[in-house]
């Protein structure tokens, strides 16, 4: 059986649904990672989580989510973004918390 396909396109669940956080060397990539996001107190921060991106004060999603869904830093996005895959465990659990549904449909 052929596995499903699920599309970024137009999704945004991942950037909705779970804690976000993008360590130094990100924010040294993508300058506006220090700009928009909050800096984690030195006590709470860690190599891999330096910044949170998710969940902030009157945001709905990550602070680089735009409203067609797609990212607004994509070309220098986080890491963990980096590591987030299309279609796995943690993609589908996001699309059925917010309630995103596949390309086909289903």
């Amino acid at each position: 059986m052929p596995r499903p396909e699920y599309d970024c396109e137009n999704c945004g669940a991942c950037c909705r649904c779970f804690p976000i956080f993008a360590s130094e060397a990100d924010a040294e990539r993508e300058p506006a990672i220090r700009r928009e996001t909050r800096q984690l107190e030195s006590h709470l921060a860690t190599k891999d989580k330096a910044y949170q991106m998710h969940p902030l004060p009157f945001l709905e999603s990550c602070a680089f989510l735009k409203e067609d869904q797609l990212c607004r830093i994509y070309a220098t996005r986080p890491a963990v973004c980096r590591r987030f895959e299309a279609g796995s465990a943690q993609c589908i659990e996001a699309r059925e918390r917010m309630g995103v549904r596949r390309q086909d449909g289903s």
